[in-house]
Formats: C-alpha cells, structure tokens, sequence
C-alpha cells in the first residue's frame, strides 16, 4: 500500500523540465522525492544530446555529494550512463596516484563528464577551487549547487567563491532546494545572485535588504553606535512573483495525501545538579544581556544554547573543557525506544551527545548502532548501509548538520530528537528524512523535552516552522529566557 497519489510526481518533473527549457539560470524548489535531482539529470542530458553542454559540475553539502554518484546510475539515460566519466573530490586524495587520475580526468575531450565536490572545499580549500575553475573552464558546462541553503550567506568564503568565480564560468546554472529561505527571505538574494543578478535586479545585498526588510536603527555596544537590525519583511508576495518565472517549486504534499505526521512529547526530569547549573546559568544570562540597551539575535540564541547544554548534561568552561553533569535524558530515550520494535533515527544536536547515545544504546540493547556526524566522515556511509540493511541495526544517531539532508532513511518509523538545534533548516530537513510515498503508517515524531525551560520554547517554535533568529527580538529576549 501506498499514499494516494494527487498528482504523478512525474508531471511535476515534466513541467519543471518545460519551464527551464532553454533557461541559463534556473531555480528547482522542490521539496525532497519530488525528483529534483531526477530534473537535473534529465536537463543535463537533454543539453548534452543537442551539443550545447558537455560537463556538469555539482556542488553539495558533505553529507550529500556522494550520493549523486547513486543517483547518475539511476536518472541518466543507459547511452550517457556508458559515457559519461565521473570525478569525486576527496581532499585525502593527495598522492601521485590520485594526482594522475585527476589528470586523465580534467585531460578527457572526446566524452561527457561529472565533477562532484562538497561545498565545504570551496570555503577555503585551493585545491578544490582550482579544480571546479579549471573544470568549468574548459568546456561548456553546467554547474549545480544542491541544497543551495548553503551558500545562503553573503559574507561566507564558499558562497562568494561560488558567486563571484564559479558562476561566470558556467554556461547553464541550476540550484537545488526544497526549502530555500529557512531564516528569513533575504536567504534568497546569494542564492539567486549565483544564478543571475538580473532576476532580483540588485546590485548587492544591502540594496536587496533595504528594499525587502523593515529596518530599524538603534545604539548597539559600549559606545553605543547605531546599527540597522531587521525587525520584518515587506512586499514578499511580489518577491516571490519576480522569481516565478525562473523558479519551479512543488511540495511532497502536491503529489500525494500523506498521513499525517504524529508529534509528541517525552518529558525528562532534572538532575537536582542540573536544576543548580539551569538556575545560576539562566541568572548570568539574564545579568549578561541586561547590561545593553539593545540586545540582538544572536546573543540572545548564544545565551540559549548554554542554557540548553546543561538540560543535555554537559557545560563548557571559560578554558575551553567541557564539564559533564549528571542527566536523565539518555535514560529517558532508552525507555522511549524499549517501546519501539521497529527502526529509530535519534537526532542529536552535539557531537559529545553522539557519542553518549549511541554507546549508550549498543550497550543497553547490545545491538549495532550507526553514526551519521561529522565525527565519522570516512565511515558513516557504510554505517547508513548498515542501518539501511541490517535487521540487527535498528538505531542510527546523527546530527542534522550532517545527514540532515539529502538521505534516504525510509526504514525508520520513529524519529527522537534527543536535543534540537535552533536552526530551521535543521529540524525541517532531518524531519523529512524518515518520509517516503512507499511507507503504510505515520512515522512518529517525539521530542525530549524538560519542562519549564528553553526546550519548550525551541521546540514549540521549531514545530511551528518559526524561524528563532528572525522572532527574537531586543525587546522580547526575556521571556525566552524562561
């Protein structure tokens, strides 16, 4: 059995296909399974039948780059399958042997080629910049960027790279997205800029800021310099009317009537040391922001996730250790997942809780558990294999920082998140990840939450699709702090 289909998916995928027809620059907006990476691989094709492009490059978050590799064996026709020639970059690759087959590679003329690289490279790693340059330069080429929210940023190295030098060196342009503006719309103006500074018509950032934020300006800091802060947006129909025509957007809800999603709590206690390390900390923070008269974001959040360490069981010192506290948290998850038969995606938000957990579960259930962080960067692709496959492996604890996007983890039917991050992105992607159109019943989502703390407020927030960082405000920092 699976969920009624609304409207074939590959409709969608058609449609996307006609609109982008014969476009330079174009944006797929579409959410997860809708077959935006199957788009871009038949797009590619097409352009490369008809002479007007002969390589392609992708760019994608570590987590996600890899699996293009997958995805060429399934979506690429059996003619382009058999002659296109496919690069992966791997910054470990640095001996002679990958030196030279690097050069076969970039030396190869007479066949269609792929380049695959994670954007993180491009944040200051030269070799990959030169490759992706050099690559782009010697043909026609087209060059994607998946999971485009990660060049969101108009001040990050990665995106001003992909901007200022990858882009112009590119004769067909795509980004991939389900999500595109996770904090506010002004995530869209980097984005859009790879793609051309024509379809927003702004020069820079500020320009496009000031024509889509409500700015206000107020003293800041100890010599009290006034400084502009977004307090809202305006006219964000008639922004998204300007990108329509080189956009195509489409929600896994359009294609199918997909069971509800099932959210629900699992309340932890507090350590009597936790309650003591929660009330002296949440006291300093309080002190801490109430010494400006104007109080931002950004510090608000840092202020937050101190408190939300210490409901986690751990707190870092002004040296730079980390102090473990006593917790409840891993043995509430135990007993959650003594309840569950089936298999378990466990979302953490700090690499110490990755550890902790998944020790925790294989020596409790005395099972294999998979990792998916940044911790494990050489072996997590076997471990998703494991967790994929094997009966025995029911658990697989990760970060949404790395396996939040782009996976395929439709074998679970339960999904914990052990701690949230306050990023909207975060918890939007790694919820999508246990989601499939193949799937009989509802995967159940349960929070661990500590009541009458920040958890609540996170968490509250996070399931209503807020945006923490665009909500926050100077004048509202207090109830926050609850």
């Amino acid at each position: 059995m699976q969920y009624e289909t609304k409207v074939e998916p590959w409709k969608h995928q058609l449609t996307a296909l006609e609109k982008m027809r014969g476009k330079e620059a174009f944006a797929l907006l579409m959410a997860m399974r809708t077959g935006k990476t199957k788009v871009t691989c038949d797009d590619f094709g097409r352009l490369e039948l008809t002479g007007k492009c002969q390589d392609l490059l992708v760019i994608a978050p570590a987590g996600v780059y890899r699996t293009w590799e997958t995805a060429f064996e399934t979506h690429l026709s059996t003619d382009l399958q058999e002659r296109i020639v496919i690069y992966t970059w791997s910054a470990s690759q640095n001996g002679t042997t990958a030196t030279n087959l690097l050069e076969k590679f970039l030396a190869i003329r007479d066949r269609p080629r792929a380049l695959l690289v994670n954007i993180e490279a491009l944040s200051g790693v030269e070799r990959a910049r030169t490759l992706c340059k050099t690559f782009l330069g010697q043909r026609r080429s087209m060059a994607v960027i998946d999971e485009s929210t990660s060049i969101k940023s108009p001040t990050a190295q990665r995106a001003k790279f992909a901007v200022n030098f990858l882009a112009p060196l590119a004769e067909y342009r795509r980004i991939l997205s389900g999500l595109p503006t996770p904090r506010s719309p002004l995530d869209l103006y980097q984005q859009f800029a790879y793609l051309d500074p024509r379809i927003l018509g702004f020069g820079s950032y500020f320009g496009f800021r000031n024509r889509y934020a409500v700015i206000k300006r107020a003293p800041f800091g100890p010599n009290q310099r006034m400084v502009p802060i977004v307090v809202g947006y305006r006219d964000v129909d008639k922004l998204w009317a300007k990108l329509q025509p080189h956009a195509f957007r489409v929600n896994l809800e359009d294609c199918y009537d997909l069971p509800p999603k099932m959210y629900s709590f699992r309340t932890v206690e507090l350590t009597p040391e936790q309650q003591r390390a929660y009330a002296d900390m949440r006291h300093f923070s309080t002190t801490e922001l109430g010494k400006g008269d104007f109080v931002t974001a950004t510090q608000v959040i840092v202020q937050l996730l101190r408190l939300h360490q210490i409901l986690c069981g751990h707190v870092g010192t002004e040296d730079g250790r980390t102090i473990e506290i006593p917790e409840k948290r891993t043995e509430t998850l135990l007993d959650l997942l003594e309840e569950h038969d089936g298999k378990a995606i466990i979302w953490c938000s700090y690499d110490l809780d990755v550890r902790k957990v998944s020790e925790a579960i294989a020596k409790h259930f005395k099972t294999k558990v998979a990792r998916f962080w940044g911790g494990n960067r050489n072996s997590r692709e076997d471990e998703e294999k494991m967790f994929l496959t094997d009966p025995d492996c029911r658990h697989i604890v990760a970060t949404a920082a790395a396996g939040g996007r782009g996976r395929t983890w439709t074998v679970a039917d339960l999904v914990v998140y052990y701690s949230n991050s306050p990023d909207l992105e975060h918890r939007s992607q790694s919820e999508e990840r246990a989601q499939g159109v193949d799937k009989v019943k509802s995967v159940a989502y349960v929070d661990l939450i500590a009541r009458g703390t920040v958890d609540e407020r996170m968490i509250k927030a996070l399931r209503q699709k807020i945006s923490m960082a665009s909500t926050i405000t100077g004048d509202n920092y207090k109830e926050w702090l609850i």
